[in-house]
């Protein structure tokens, strides 16, 4: 993509001038934002010359960078940098591009992860700018892939291809991302909130899991979506509620903006352990959960929204074969083949993802789709090219798989490789049990999922087996564990995976081994894990794993070793995760009050002055904390407009600019209210333009530097009256 006019109202930073001359104008049809503008890496530039200088603090610039797909490392002074790929869709020319960004400035790997990112590594700090220049002119971008934001939007790993699909996902997942990239709501929530599309009731996307789940469908034989709401995994795994049977396509951006503000008004911004949306469901239980969406999505949808672009919809073949991960050759419905390209944990590096998309290209493919279980699917190949193809990658040293389990699904994060809050290196574990995995014929389709901490990047609870690293002392010393989880699955709702034993890290392989063999001998004819495991009960279980809890001895030194690791394991200093990383209270409030502007606009376009006085309220108190909480008076969120006034007025008593916009505003919305509670386009109009007025004017008061008064050395001068005059004349004895 190249650079473009920015959308009127969208960016957090150089275009709030544009947002209040025209907040509507990203919603009138001008056209969608563009995904990779080169503006971004100007305001990244600002940013990083700010902390430089010493402008701003490590804690402002951590939330600035997470913004922009910056993160930092166990290792010092370098970075990694999330690539967001919306719906997995991947083209050859992106893949190229990334590679050569990893050659020139980052490390050996290219990561696939369990979101269809792209993360690349060991990025020097002064080098992240022309990292992420290099990628934006490519029309790529890292925008909003880390921090509390609305993250890459996923979608189903063979979506375009899937013969069971009604949709492609993956175009769905592409349409919101540039639906809402750049979105003055979504840069500030209070946590993160991520997306995920299926192409069919198959669920492939793993709705159930996530805080925003679509999932396409028929109804009366219109096409449309259901969708499910507040889910998640993590320290707390809870599954998704359905807050909508059937909405149509159009509506899409509606039903995003309706949770998003659900998650804005009613998450915890106190606590950031507690503050995913998945805990407003909790809260207030999925009846009133499912109301809170139903009325925000009521009003959202009545007003303007980014110009939508039409699907392709079909039938979908519900009596095709349902997709196994990772899978090999692929029949797609449109009478081509898909191969799906296996590299162990998703690492690649730069001259292999190079060589791979030269191979594909030159076959006649469409191009990539990354998927969760962090695989690479060359798309759009005729049949006839297809055993090329195969005997090819499988030359490069990549697998393909040729019958179901004939390669390891096997999936990891980064852990203690790269992750600074990572306890475990569940990366060498996951090396460690390929085989294991591989060989498993019980059960082919074999799912292991690994995470390095209680995050659960690796998706650990909905695997067949999963495992989370976790500390855990033997013998009063600190030693790498796992807590495994059993027969969770990701396409079905509610089937989070069992809490089994915790063992010792070096001791994971065995206790595994022990598992499966359990299953092998104990399972009922065409018994699932999940329910295998819950016959036996936590005490069957245990009872499976008694060999290895023999062996947990404080003497045996080795269980104070992690795989991959050299040295005793000590676990983290008490890192907080850097996706949970707080927000300056300004940051916050300016970008709401643009979002409100943006909205007085919508309603005024949708003739519904009820929600227009609403939003103009909102965007007065919004820009007014702002100036309250630079006079170190902030006040309540509870507080009458009265006491915001009054409070105004004391503190900034001096200011004509502030107390100048105060009054034209009070002005304005007075005479729009009016006594006879007529509302004229006119007085609707100056209203909006006061508003706009009044939000300049506190980023303007708020640009100006900070006044310090002269520090006079007379004040500690015991003959001056000063601090040292105060303690010699005070009274002895306590007080």
């Amino acid at each position: 993509m190249s650079e473009t006019t920015v959308a009127p109202g969208q960016g957090t930073t150089g275009a709030n001038a544009a947002a209040r001359k025209d907040g509507i104008g990203a919603y009138s049809g001008v056209g969608a934002e563009p995904l990779a503008r080169l503006s971004d890496i100007d305001e990244f530039r600002a940013g990083y010359a700010k902390l430089k200088s010493g402008e701003w603090d490590a804690g402002k610039w951590q939330g600035y960078r997470l913004r922009f797909g910056v993160y930092g490392q166990l290792q010092p002074n370098v970075h990694m940098v999330r690539i967001k790929i919306p719906g997995g869709v991947l083209p050859f020319a992106w893949a190229r591009r990334v590679a050569e960004a990893n050659r020139r400035w980052g490390g050996q790997n290219i990561h696939i992860s369990t979101r269809q990112d792209l993360q690349g590594y060991f990025v020097k700090p002064d080098d992240v700018p022309d990292y992420l220049q290099f990628l934006a002119e490519a029309g790529i971008t890292t925008r909003e892939a880390c921090g509390n934001t609305l993250r890459n939007m996923t979608s189903c790993g063979l979506s375009g291809v899937c013969p069971r699909e009604h949709v492609d996902a993956g175009a769905v997942a592409q349409r919101l991302a540039v639906s809402w990239i750049r979105h003055p709501l979504a840069q500030h929530m209070p946590r993160k909130f991520k997306a995920t599309v299926s192409g069919c009731e198959t669920d492939c996307g793993s709705s159930h899991i996530h805080d925003l789940g679509l999932v396409a469908t028929h109804k009366d034989g219109k096409p449309g979506f259901k969708v499910y709401a507040g889910g998640g995994t993590g320290g707390i795994p809870i599954s998704a509620v359905p807050v909508a049977d059937f909405v149509e396509e159009d509506d899409l951006p509606a039903v995003v903006e309706a949770l998003v503000r659900v998650h804005q008004r009613y998450s915890n911004r106190r606590n950031r352990n507690k503050a995913r949306i998945k805990f407003v469901a909790k809260r207030f239980g999925p009846e009133k959960f499912r109301k809170l969406f139903e009325d925000a999505f009521a009003e959202t949808r009545t007003m303007p929204q980014r110009p939508w672009q039409k699907l392709d919809w079909r039938e979908g073949d519900a009596n095709a074969p349902e997709p196994v991960s990772p899978g090999g050759v692929i029949d797609a419905h449109d009478g081509g083949q898909a191969v799906v390209v296996h590299q162990e944990l998703g690492l690649f590096t730069s001259d292999e993802l190079d060589a791979l998309a030269d191979l594909a290209e030159q076959a006649g493919a469409r191009e990539f789709r990354t998927t969760r279980d962090q695989n690479l699917v060359i798309v759009g190949l005729e049949k006839t090219k297809v055993a090329e193809v195969v005997a090819r990658v499988r030359a490069m040293g990549f697998s393909v798989e040729d019958e179901v389990g004939s390669v390891p699904n096997v999936v990891s994060c980064p852990g203690t490789s790269t992750c600074a809050i990572g306890i475990t290196n569940s990366q060498s574990f996951g090396g460690t049990i390929q085989e294991s995995v591989r060989a498993y014929a019980p059960k082919p389709n074999l799912t292991v999922k690994i995470s390095g901490c209680q995050n659960g990047c690796g998706l650990h609870h909905v695997a067949d087996f999963g495992f989370r690293g976790m500390g855990k002392k033997i013998a009063g010393r600190n030693a790498p564990h796992y807590q495994i989880y059993i027969g969770g699955d990701e396409r079905e709702n509610g089937h989070i995976g069992l809490t089994g034993p915790v063992v010792p890290a070096r001791l994971a392989q065995e206790t595994l081994d022990l598992l499966l063999a359990g299953y092998e001998t104990g399972r009922k004819r065409d018994e699932s894990v999940r329910d295998w495991a819950l016959r036996l009960g936590k005490d069957g279980l245990t009872a499976l794993v008694k060999p290895v809890a023999a062996k947990v001895k404080g003497d045996d030194e080795g269980l104070f070793f992690d795989y991959g690791e050299d040295w005793e394991f000590t676990p983290p200093a008490g890192r907080t995760a850097e996706c949970a990383a707080g927000i300056e209270d300004d940051d916050l409030q300016k970008d709401m009050a643009d979002d409100a502007l943006i909205n007085v606009d919508r309603a005024l376009s949708a003739g519904d002055y009820a929600a227009f006085s609403r939003f103009a309220r909102d965007g007065f108190r919004y820009a007014a904390q702002r100036l309250r909480i630079r006079a170190g008076m902030p006040g309540s969120e509870d507080d009458a407009d009265g006491v915001v006034i009054s409070t105004l007025r004391t503190a900034h008593a001096g200011d004509e600019d502030v107390l100048g916009g105060l009054d034209r505003l009070i002005a304005a919305r007075a005479a729009f209210e009016g006594a006879d509670g007529k509302k004229a386009d006119a007085d609707a109009a100056a209203l909006r333009e006061a508003l706009a007025y009044w939000i300049d004017t506190a980023d303007d008061f708020i640009s100006r530097p900070v006044a310090v008064p002269e520090f006079q050395m007379g004040a500690l001068d015991d003959s001056g009256g000063g601090v040292a005059d105060m303690i010699k004349n005070a009274p002895s004895g306590g007080s």
